[in-house]
């Protein structure tokens, strides 16, 4: 209810005039109002965005990651499973890794981000053009050409985060 000290003097309650203008005041923003808001939006928005680019790179790194390390398991689970040699190989210019038997038949593919960096160490480079490859054998063990990987690992990176690295060594495999 509307206090007597807000009508106006000469009007009664029910006057079309004074309705007419207390309600036209009460509708809608001002133009300051929408300016202040659009303003903080702006500064949240400034704020938020560089720290959610960061979260989606460190996103990407952990699943790519996650993704040479399963490629890795599911190699060496093949080759133990088939009682059979079994390679996991990754190229590092593409980004693109598969698991395939000594024949060549893909048993599982994958692609990493195209911004991921990838630099391998201690795996074999000569079996299969352009990939650095591990050969998991039937006892679960990882080799190069001929003798055990003892410190093989594949680094990725990623400009904004810290590098992942993935160990290989003797069949044990690890991400770091």
């Amino acid at each position: 209810m509307v206090s007597p000290s807000a009508m106006p003097e000469n009007s009664n309650l029910m006057s079309g005039q004074y309705l007419l203008r207390r309600h036209r005041r009460a509708k809608g923003f001002s133009l300051i109002e929408l300016m202040v808001t659009l303003a903080v939006l702006a500064i949240l928005i400034g704020v938020g965005v560089p720290s959610f680019q960061g979260m989606i790179a460190n996103s990407r790194i952990a699943a790519a990651s996650s993704d040479v390390v399963s490629g890795m398991y599911a190699a060496k689970n093949e080759a133990i499973k088939r009682n059979a040699s079994i390679r996991f190989c990754i190229n590092p210019t593409t980004g693109a890794w598969r698991v395939a038997d000594l024949a060549g038949t893909d048993l599982r593919v994958g692609e990493l981000h195209a911004a991921i960096g990838i630099n391998t160490t201690g795996l074999d480079t000569s079996s299969v053009a352009n990939n650095s490859c591990v050969r998991f054998k039937a006892d679960g063990l990882s080799y190069g050409v001929t003798n055990l990987i003892t410190a093989g690992t594949v680094t990725l990176s990623l400009a904004g985060t810290a590098n992942k690295v993935v160990n290989v060594r003797v069949g044990v495999i690890h991400a770091g």
